[in-house]
């Protein structure tokens, strides 16, 4: 699903989406609180954090990421 599929979405003001937001993440949190993580994804997870360990200076900074998205939205 597509948020340009949503008119009435599209047409909320700020304010009216994050509360939207709220409450979508509201109705999901139960089902999130009993997801299981996958023996894969705990496997990249680990490999993730053990390249982190051995090269801290290779994540990115929270300013890093954002310039990133920013750049992206033009």
């Amino acid at each position: 699903m597509k948020l340009k599929e949503l008119p009435q979405v599209m047409a909320l003001s700020t304010a009216e989406k994050l509360e939207l937001i709220d409450e979508l993440w509201i109705s999901i949190e139960p089902e999130l609180e009993q997801a299981e993580v996958s023996e894969e994804e705990k496997d990249l997870l680990d490999s993730r954090w053990e390249n982190f360990l051995k090269n801290p200076d290779s994540a990115l900074t929270l300013e890093q990421v954002k310039a990133l998205l920013a750049a992206r939205r033009k």
